[in-house]
Parts: structure tokens; sequence; C-alpha cells
């Protein structure tokens, strides 16, 4: 055969880490565009629900958790505070998503309060990526079920050349 590489779970971690860095940092980018929002790196709110809170740009806060089970990857969750995906719906202070209530399901008033649109800061980059991740992990596995099969070709060989059968 010919000069074959066999992906390892450590270079399959590595890769992976890879991907989700690569998405983060467009969605980063993405949220940098806008042209309103927090200008300091930090904000607290001083009244109402919130009093007391504080919360950051929607750009440093950006991140992710690569979840493992039983030694294997199961997972990538990307991390972001709630005003991001109120950023990504074109949502907020009573705005509804296309006419709807997206938490209650009930229908919602036609007033509008503040003009939102929606942006696909995140939607986009997590979009344009997914494919590679899509092909890490068939190669990840594929790799995996290679290594069984060869395993079970080996033994069956050797079980029919016993036999004297081939």
């Amino acid at each position: 055969m010919a000069n074959e590489h066999l992906m390892t779970d450590e270079e399959f971690l590595r890769q992976a880490k890879a991907w989700a860095d690569r998405v983060r940092a467009q969605s980063k980018a993405a949220a940098s565009a806008f042209t309103k929002g927090k200008k300091s790196a930090t904000h607290t709110y001083k009244t109402g629900r919130y009093a007391d809170k504080t919360e950051g740009r929607l750009r440093s806060k950006v991140g992710y958790v690569l979840r493992k089970r039983y030694g294997d990857l199961e997972a990538v969750s990307f991390k972001m505070p709630v005003h991001g995906i109120f950023r990504e719906y074109g949502v907020g202070n009573g705005q509804p998503r296309h006419g709807v209530a997206t938490k209650s399901g009930r229908a919602a008033s036609a007033k509008i309060y503040i003009k939102r649109t929606p942006s696909d800061w995140f939607h986009n980059p997590l979009e344009r990526n997914i494919d590679a991740l899509g092909d890490l992990v068939a190669d990840y596995y594929g790799d995996k079920v290679l290594v069984e099969f060869k395993k079970l070709d080996t033994n069956t060989a050797n079980t029919a050349s016993h036999d004297g059968v081939r």
C-alpha cells in the first residue's frame, strides 16, 4: 500500500480545535464590524432588571468548549453572551422576531419599539466552515473503521491459511 497516514486521537482533537478557532475568529471579526454597541470593554447596568450586572463586548466574549465522552470528541459548543443571540435574530427589548414572539409562541404586537435587523454574524461563519468539520470527522472515523477492518481482515486471513483455503 501507498504511504498511509491514519489520524490519531491527538491530531483529531488538534484539528477540531483549529476548526473551532477559525469559526470563532471569523465570528469575532463579524461582531467587530457592528457600528452600534458597547464603546468600552465592559458595561455595568446601573438600573433596572440587570442592575449591577456587567457584560462585555460581544467580540471579546465568543468562546467554545470541546466536549469529550469516553475519550472521543463528542461536541463543539460555542459560548456567547445572550445579547449575541439577540443580535443574530434581530430581537430584544420586546421586539419580536419576524412578528412572532420567539419564547412564548404567542402572537406579538405590531408595535415596533426600535428598528432591529437580524445579522448573521455567527451563523455565516459556522455555515461556511461546517463542511470542513464534516470532512474532518469523516476522515477520523473512517480511519478508525479502517484500522478495525484491517484487524478483522488479518484474523480472517490467518484462519483461512490454517485451514488450507485461500
